[in-house]
């Protein structure tokens, strides 16, 4: 797969985006409902910088693709932090949700 500087740059800021959505959603879990005020600052902070970020990546790339990608990761990956920092379970049915989103990303990507 031959990929340009050009075609990464945008694939770069949907990568930051996404991190920075995961760890924005990160502090304002461990803000406990904003009572911890600068951990909960910190996380609406990281949230705008995502949406900063996403907004620099459809600049590059399909809007329906780049919302697609940042969503899905971000729905997966919450869910794994949530399981494993948090200790919350996903039932059998939300994994399958889950799969379906997962499915529908790769799918949209593909056409």
């Amino acid at each position: 797969m031959n990929v340009s500087f050009v075609q990464a740059v945008p694939l770069l800021w949907l990568v930051g985006a996404v991190a920075l959505e995961l760890w924005g959603t990160y502090l304002l879990k461990l803000s406990d409902g904003m009572t911890r005020r600068l951990t909960g600052a910190g996380g609406v902070l990281l949230v705008m910088g995502a949406f900063g970020a996403l907004a620099q990546a459809i600049k590059g790339m399909d809007l329906s693709v780049a919302y697609a990608v940042w969503g899905g990761v971000g729905l997966v990956a919450t869910a794994v932090i949530g399981a494993l920092a948090f200790g919350q379970r996903i039932a059998p049915a939300g994994w399958l949700g889950i799969l379906l989103v997962v499915a529908g990303v790769v799918a949209l990507k593909l056409m």
